[in-house]
């Protein structure tokens, strides 16, 4: 004859080794950084003017591993890339070079504590800018393992 409570400490038990794996698993380990990262750093220019807010994000192409890299410009245009891992550089490697920047419909940037969706914020940039699949008007840069100071001098139209 089954116990109603013969069950609890199974459960129990079982949460308590599930819950140990996952702490276990999210340990300090850094097998997602890559042994080898370059540093990227440069500034981004929008039809004559530094392009503050801007989103850069760094798409592998082709043969180059890894996973790629972002960055978001200063008031001056400039930026610092960063690898997925939140760790400074990017794998050496080709890539695909995509920019975004949303804002209100104005032009100006998403107040503190709003999301896009609450101020009906938008794409700013044109899909030349923003769309890695456009074989035209695509950025496509090489990055070595001594690094690469990349300046983009974009325009809108």
């Amino acid at each position: 004859m089954k116990s109603k409570h013969n069950s609890i400490p199974v459960r129990k038990y079982g949460l308590a080794l599930a819950l140990m794996g996952f702490v276990c698993g999210c340990g300090g380990s850094n097998k997602m950084i890559p042994a080898k990262l370059a540093a990227v750093a440069g500034r981004v220019i929008l039809d004559g003017k530094p392009l503050s807010g801007c989103s850069v994000s760094f798409i592998p192409r082709e043969q180059t591993k890894g996973q790629g890299g972002f960055a978001v410009t200063d008031a001056e245009g400039c930026f610092s890339a960063k690898h997925w891992s939140n760790v400074a550089g990017i794998e050496p490697g080709t890539y695909t070079v995509t920019f975004s920047k949303i804002a209100q419909p104005d032009g100006s940037p998403i107040p503190e504590g709003k999301n896009a969706a609450d101020v009906d914020a938008r794409e700013m940039l044109p899909r030349k800018l923003t769309d890695p699949n456009l074989p035209k008007g695509v950025n496509v840069v090489t990055v070595l393992e001594s690094g690469a100071d990349l300046d983009f001098k974009l325009k809108s139209k």
